[in-house]
């Protein structure tokens, strides 16, 4: 795909990305084929990495739907994800400008708060195409903003990077615990050795915590490994903090085997678990399946 069928394709957007919009990309997408799809989101997520680049954090920008008076806030995180999906779907005048001169953010009232659904059109598009549940990954999810003064000290670029999302809210219990052992990792000189083998630049985590039906993938493209998963929402029901923690480590466990696996690469080091983490108890076990228990009662006799 060439980078002009690319922005031609964002103009669809109207100059924002937001569930009213992304429809009509969907929809251009999915006529294009599996094929330029996937074409499609490596121009996306290179142009996402290419705004990552830009000094654009802690910029303060404001979006449309701040109460009225409100000061703009600077942007981390997920937030400044968004920001980045905006800054594309307004197509590639701004796109250009706001890489040449950062600061011209702030001049503009952006529409960030909805503009992951650009990524997610994508994943949409492509499950129609292919008839196969999109498994990952979203381009340009992370959990947070690598550091990059700690990279540039150490020399050590970020490798492994962690997006959480789902249909329903995620426990705070286990999205802390995914990522303090996905940082523990990443900071981890024995981790770093372990993925050397891989001869790939980065391995991107993307867990969709969901009531679809559950699966794990992993996809190498230009150096770039994403490991996707679908699990089940229902597992956090009755499951105490500590157990929450513990299921998290338990998936990191799950996903760093199945990339051992798929990239023919020694067994990985232990997991390290947060200190809270512990395993959930038989009487656990049986208070679950009570409540499991009642219910599907429940919904049987509304």
């Amino acid at each position: 795909m060439t980078e002009e069928d690319f922005w031609s394709l964002i103009d669809l957007l109207g100059g924002a990305a937001n569930e009213r919009t992304t429809p009509a990309l969907e929809e251009a997408l999915v006529q294009q084929g599996q094929a330029r799809i996937e074409e499609f989101a490596d121009s996306l997520a290179e142009n996402m990495r290419r705004l990552a680049e830009a000094p654009l954090s802690g910029i303060p920008v404001q979006d449309v739907s701040d109460p009225s008076g409100a000061q703009p806030v600077p942007l981390a995180g997920d937030a400044l994800v968004n920001l980045h999906f905006a800054v594309i779907a307004s197509g590639v005048s701004q796109f250009r400008n706001i890489l040449e001169n950062p600061s011209q953010a702030t001049e503009h009232i952006w529409d960030f708060s909805e503009s992951d659904s650009l990524a997610e059109a994508v994943s949409k598009a492509h499950e129609i195409s292919s008839g196969k549940p999109w498994i990952g990954p979203l381009p340009g999810f992370r959990t947070g903003e690598p550091d990059e003064s700690a990279a540039t000290a150490t020399g050590n670029a970020r490798w492994l990077s962690l997006a959480l999302h789902g249909d329903h809210d995620i426990p705070t219990a286990y999205f802390d615990a995914a990522c303090t052992v996905v940082e523990m990792i990443h900071d981890d000189p024995q981790w770093r050795t372990w993925w050397s083998h891989a001869d790939q630049l980065s391995l991107e985590i993307d867990i969709d915590c969901t009531s679809q039906e559950e699966g794990s993938h992993v996809t190498t493209r230009k150096g770039q490994t994403w490991a996707s998963f679908r699990k089940s929402g229902s597992r956090f029901r009755g499951l105490t903090k500590g157990g929450l923690s513990y299921l998290a480590a338990m998936d990191m466990e799950a996903v760093f085997a199945l990339v051992s696996t798929s990239l023919r690469m020694p067994t990985p080091p232990q997991v390290p678990r947060p200190a809270h983490a512990t395993p959930p108890t038989s009487r656990d076990d049986t208070a679950r399946a009570r409540l499991e228990e009642l219910r599907r009662r429940h919904r049987k006799n509304p």
